[in-house]
C-alpha cells in the first residue's frame, strides 16, 4: 500500500538518531535547546548526506547564532515572529508549529502570534508572510513600511530568517515529516485557534497531548549557558564544511563561477558575510557533480519546474544559465517543455518525450512539491517509489528547498529594486 506521505515512505531509508548523535551530537544538542526538541527531519536529512550539512550550515548562519541570543542583530522576537508567520502563509504546518515556539521563547507575545500587532510587528509580519508565498507577493510598499521600523542591516537578518524558513518550509511540507509530540503540546492550544491542525505531520492518531508538558518559556540566562556550551564544538562542524568558501562577496561569486561555471550575482546584494559564505557553500555542494546521486542534469530540469511555478524571472534565467554550463546535453527545446509542463493543469500537463525515467520522476515531484503547500499525493509517491531511490528523492527535496530559499531572497532584494 502506498504510504501517505514521503517520508512514510522512507521510513526504512532513514539514519538512526545513535549515528546522528555520534557524528552531529553538538549541532543537534544545540538545536535542541533553541526550540525543546530535536526535530524528526534529521534522519531523513542524513538519508543523502549533503542534504543534512546543507540544513545544518544555513540554520545557525542565516540566524546569526549563537550572536543573535546575546542582543547582536536584529530583533530576536522580530525574528521568530516572521519565521512563523512566513511559515504560516506557505502552509507548511510543521514549521509553524516549531517556529511559533521558537519566536515565544526569544521573547514574542502570543497576542503576536495570533494576530494582535505592534506596527512594528504588522510590517514584519506583512512582508514575511508575502514572501511565504509561492509566486511571492511582496510589494516594494511592504518594504519600505519594515524600513520605517529596522535598520537596512536588521531587515537583512530578517529577511534570512525567512529565506532560512523556505528551506525548511519546503522540505518539511513536501516530505510530510512527523511532527513531535513536545512540538504539538507545545504550541497548539496557542495556534489551534487560529486554524493549525498537525495535519500530515501527525502519523500517531492515537497521540495524547496531555501526556506532555507545553514548554513556551522565554530564553534565560540558563538556557543562553546551554546554547554557549555547544555553539563552539557545532560552530567546529560548521567551519569544516564551509572549508574553502568566502564571506568575501568577491571570492564567493569567483568560487562559483570556478566550481560551478556560474556565480549567481544575487549574492553581491547581501551584506551580511556569514550568509554570503553559507549559501555560497550549499550552492557549491549542492551543484557538485561528485555529491550528486540523481545527476546535474535532472537539477537543471528541476530547478526550471519551480522558477516557473513560482513565477520567479531571476530564476528562470539562472536555470537556462545552470542548464548550459552544467547539463549541456539538455537542449533548449526540452527545457522550454519541462517549463511548460510545470504551470500546465493537470488534465493537460505532458511529459517531454525525450526524458528518461529518472528525469521524468524528478520532474513530477518537482511540480507537486513546488506549490506552497505541496501538491505531493500518494500518486506522486508510488511514481517515486517505483523510480527513484530514497538519496535521489532526498536530493530532489532538498534541492527544491534551496531554490525556495533562493526565491524568497531574491523576490527581497526585487521588490527593493523599486525603493531605489
Amino acid at each position: 500500500m502506498t504510504s501517505a506521505t514521503l517520508a512514510q515512505e522512507l521510513e526504512s531509508a532513514k539514519v538512526g538518531f545513535p549515528d546522528l548523535h555520534r557524528d552531529y551530537g553538538p549541532v543537534l544538542r544545540m538545536v535542541e535547546e533553541l526550540i525543546g526538541v530535536i526535530p524528526n527531519c534529521d534522519p531523513f536529512l542524513e538519508i543523502w548526506p549533503p542534504g543534512f550539512r546543507t540544513y545544518n550550515v544555513l540554520v545557525p548562519e542565516l540566524l546569526n547564532l549563537p550572536s543573535s541570543l546575546i542582543g547582536q542583530g536584529a530583533p530576536k522576537d522580530l525574528v521568530g515572529l516572521a519565521m512563523y508567520s512566513s511559515s504560516r502563509a506557505a502552509g507548511c504546518m510543521y514549521c509553524s508549529a516549531h517556529t511559533c515556539s521558537f519566536a515565544l521563547r526569544r521573547g514574542a507575545n502570543a497576542e503576536a502570534i495570533t494576530g494582535n500587532h505592534t506596527p512594528a510587528e504588522a510590517a514584519v509580519t506583512a512582508v514575511a508572510e508575502s514572501l511565504g508565498r509561492i509566486p511571492s507577493q511582496l510589494t516594494s510598499d511592504q518594504v519600505k513600511e519594515m524600513d520605517k521600523h529596522l535598520s537596512p542591516e536588521d531587515a537583512e537578518w530578517v529577511v534570512l530568517s525567512i529565506g532560512l524558513m523556505g528551506f525548511l518550509n519546503k522540505f518539511m511540507d513536501a516530505m510530510g515529516i512527523e511532527l513531535e509530540g513536545e512540538a504539538i503540546a507545545a504550541v497548539q492550544d496557542l495556534i489551534g485557534p487560529t486554524g493549525w491542525t498537525a495535519g500530515k505531520h501527525l502519523w500517531d492518531d492515537d497521540f495524547d497531548v496531555e501526556k506532555y508538558i507545553a514548554e513556551n518559556d522565554t530564553d534565560s540566562v540558563w538556557r543562553y549557558l546551554r546554547v554557549l556550551r555547544q555553539a563552539p564544538a557545532a560552530l567546529r562542524l560548521g567551519s569544516k564544511w564551509t572549508k574553502g568558501v568566502s564571506g568575501r562577496i568577491g571570492s564567493a561569486l569567483m568560487m562559483l563561477e570556478d566550481q560551478v561555471g556560474y556565480g549567481f550575482p544575487i549574492l553581491a546584494s547581501v551584506k551580511h558575510k556569514r550568509a554570503v559564505k553559507a549559501i555560497a557553500t550549499v550552492l557549491r555542494d549542492n551543484l557538485d557533480a561528485e555529491k550528486t546521486v540523481v545527476g546535474l542534469d535532472v537539477k537543471c530540469l528541476v530547478a526550471m519546474v519551480f522558477a516557473k511555478v513560482s513565477e520567479n524571472e531571476m530564476l528562470i534565467a539562472e536555470a537556462v544559465q545552470l542548464t548550459s554550463s552544467l547539463a549541456p546535453a539538455v537542449d533548449t527545446a526540452t527545457l522550454v517543455e519541462v517549463g511548460d509542463f510545470a504551470v500546465a493543469s493537470a488534465e493537460f500537463a505532458e511529459l517531454p518525450a525525450g526524458l528518461n525515467g529518472i528525469q521524468s520522476a524528478a520532474v513530477i515531484l518537482a511540480k507537486a512539491a513546488s506549490t506552497s503547500p505541496s501538491d505531493v499525493n500518494e500518486i506522486t509517491i508510488g511514481t517515486m517509489a517505483e523510480r527513484l531511490d530514497p538519496p535521489q528523492i532526498v536530493e530532489v527535496v532538498v534541492w527544491l528547498s534551496v531554490l525556495q530559499m533562493l526565491n524568497r531572497i531574491y523576490s527581497y532584494f526585487d521588490a527593493r529594486i523599486g525603493l531605489a
